[in-house]
């Protein structure tokens, strides 16, 4: 190859050399200047990424193998490492938006001022932009993780929401739910409809009842948007029940880094604060008796469910 470019130094002129290298071995802009790139390649892309995903389950971790415990774990993490990438784009673009409100205030009609203005402008929705295609993986990995796993990706922290409207429904976390009802700026971004909630972590033989249920709600309030605790037994199949019927989600998980084994109970109250329209109650523990209650105690109608024998 050293010998290729001697000779095409010797033929050719500086910049026919610089426009060679480029043509063979790429090349990108440099810091600050326009980026006339695609953003990607949303079809080859998402082919890749199913690729990727074949191979964790047919190669990585196939039937048979020990590691096929270790699917889900694994799966669960490739798409989390594609919501991080989606959740740092997203503060790089907020990080740049007091530089933008600045810039608009200091235009003095001078050529440089809105120079730099545009490259800020620029800036800003090119990383958009990626965000959005790393949403748009995380969402198509996500749904892979429900067909390969049968349960619903969500992160460990935060909320799981989709701006380029490729989720069947979003789960938001219920701190950020709360949070959003106080900011006007994040209002836009919440799941609208009414709220119902359901608790019951015990065992659950059939899904039928909890289902029926939920569609019997469901149709008196098109607008459904579920609330749970993400625990096991009917809350887990409920969210199941949301994520194949596009329902949006509200979760609500202990913290029990901040309660200790107050947590379930704190976590009870938080949801409560959401002021559902009402509660279903599935069999469950001390702390779903605690938020029927609790809830009845509110003046939020309460409904109990039991599992026929």
């Amino acid at each position: 190859m050293n010998a290729q470019l001697h000779t095409l130094s010797h033929s050719a002129s500086p910049t026919a050399v610089i426009c060679e290298n480029l043509e063979r071995f790429g090349g990108g802009p440099a810091k600050g200047d326009p980026d006339p790139r695609a953003v990607w390649d949303e079809a080859e892309a998402l082919a890749g990424l199913d690729t990727i995903l074949d191979a964790f389950v047919d190669e990585v971790a196939p039937d048979g193998t020990q590691l096929a415990d270790e699917r889900e774990s694994l799966l669960w993490g490739f798409v989390n490492t594609l919501h991080m990438q989606t959740v740092r784009l997203d503060r790089a673009v907020d990080k740049l938006s007091p530089k933008l409100r600045d810039l608009q205030h200091s235009q003095d009609g001078s050529e440089v001022q809105a120079w730099e203005l545009e490259r800020v402008i620029e800036r800003a929705r090119h990383l958009g932009d990626r965000r959005d295609a790393f949403e748009q993986l995380r969402d198509a990995a996500a749904e892979r993780y429900r067909a390969d796993t049968g349960n619903t990706w969500r992160p460990r922290y935060g909320s799981h929401t989709s701006r380029t409207a490729q989720l069947t429904s979003a789960a938001i976390d219920a701190r950020d739910f709360l949070r959003a009802r106080e900011n006007e700026k994040t209002k836009a971004h919440l799941p609208e409809g009414t709220l119902v909630a359901v608790t019951g972590s015990g065992p659950v033989t059939d899904a039928g009842p909890v289902h029926f249920a939920l569609d019997r709600v469901r149709a008196k309030y098109p607008d459904m948007v579920l609330v749970h605790g993400g625990g096991q037994g009917a809350e887990k199949i409920a969210a199941r029940w949301a994520e194949s019927r596009g329902v949006h989600q509200v979760v609500c998980k202990p913290d029990w880094n901040a309660h200790g084994r107050a947590a379930p109970f704190r976590r009870n109250d938080q949801l409560l604060r959401l002021l559902p329209k009402g509660v279903i109650g599935f069999p469950g523990s001390g702390i779903s008796e605690n938020l029927l209650d609790k809830a009845q105690s509110l003046g939020i109608p309460v409904q109990r469910i039991r599992y026929a024998a």
